[in-house]
């Protein structure tokens, strides 16, 4: 497979068979190494090649946009415990339930056409906020009619040609179900380990090939750190912003109407960044979570200009 515009783009090729099933007696753990090892027999892990741009700074960044424009769909909603969406250990905080939108961002380029940012819900939770899914590690999303990511492609005529996912957590990749098979998926690298398809619906069983992104390489741009150009010409980044997940990623959309960061889960909700108070829930390292938040809200006090989209809320 070739991605667009680019030669074929393999560095290296893994396979993440390397199961580790030194728990024994841990049933979940052989359960879900073993399903890992299902997927394994079939989908291929590539790296994502990309090179370094010419840009040194967000300075010369910003100063060259692309005619590239965002739309963000609401595939649903999930609901949410304030205490814990801002770290209780670090901040006073009530304990009260939330019900937030669960996004999936379409990004359209006019030479390189149509891209999504995480996936969001398929149709399967209009009528069941289980998915059809059964187990007590199963997530409850809700779904109104005409929310899911099907609905919203058909009726903005998107054809993606790549989708490129902050993450593997269901409400952000789940959809990937209603998108075509032969067009390349996107991860950071470190995310397929901590993939749970019993969990999550196994919703990269129709994949024949996962892209990743290494960062290890990246290059180290102002207060952010480790960012990819994802498209050569500076209009699309990728930042490495891990804690939420090993891989996580956030994007950066620099537009004809000025940048755009989206922090993904990085930060659930406004407050996150007002407060300056990374989430605890659903976190796979808290301590990393909460240095990447502080890097995002060093670059957005020096670049005051950037509009935000966190990872729950919709662009104001």
């Amino acid at each position: 497979m070739r991605l667009p515009g680019k030669s074929p783009p393999i560095i290296f090729v893994s396979w993440y068979c390397e199961l580790n099933y030194a728990s024994s007696n841990n049933v979940a753990i052989n359960i879900l190494n073993k399903t890992r090892e299902t997927i394994c027999e079939y989908m291929e892990l590539k790296s994502y090649s990309y090179q370094k741009s010419e840009n040194k700074n967000w300075d010369e960044v910003f100063d060259n946009p692309s005619d590239i424009c965002l739309t963000s769909f609401q595939t649903g909603t999930v609901k949410i415990n304030r205490k814990g969406t801002l770290n209780p250990d670090l901040v006073s905080v009530q304990n009260e339930e939330l019900e937030v939108p669960i996004l999936a961002h379409w990004v359209h380029h006019d030479l390189k056409g149509d891209i999504l940012l995480d996936a969001g819900l398929d149709i399967s939770y209009r009528d069941d906020p289980l998915g059809g899914l059964t187990g007590t590690d199963v997530d409850e999303f809700i779904q109104g009619l005409n929310e899911n990511i099907g609905y919203h492609l058909e009726k903005y005529s998107v054809i993606p040609n790549m989708v490129f996912l902050s993450h593997l957590h269901a409400d952000h990749a789940v959809g990937l179900r209603e998108i075509p098979g032969n067009i390349p998926i996107v991860v950071g690298k470190g995310e397929y380990q901590e993939y749970d398809p019993e969990a999550y619906g196994d919703f990269l069983r129709d994949l024949d090939v996962l892209w990743e992104i290494d960062f290890s390489h990246a290059q180290e741009m102002p207060y952010l750190g480790r960012s990819i150009d994802l498209l050569g010409d500076g209009s699309l980044w990728a930042v490495w912003t891990p804690g939420h997940t090993p891989g996580h990623i956030s994007f950066l959309i620099n537009g004809m109407e000025g940048p755009i960061l989206l922090t993904m889960d990085a930060a659930f909700i406004d407050e996150n960044l007002e407060r300056g108070v990374a989430p605890s829930d659903y976190t796979w390292d808290v301590k990393q979570a909460q240095e990447s938040l502080d890097k995002i809200i060093l670059f957005l006090r020096d670049y005051p200009q950037l509009r935000v989209v966190v990872g729950h809320e919709a662009l104001k």
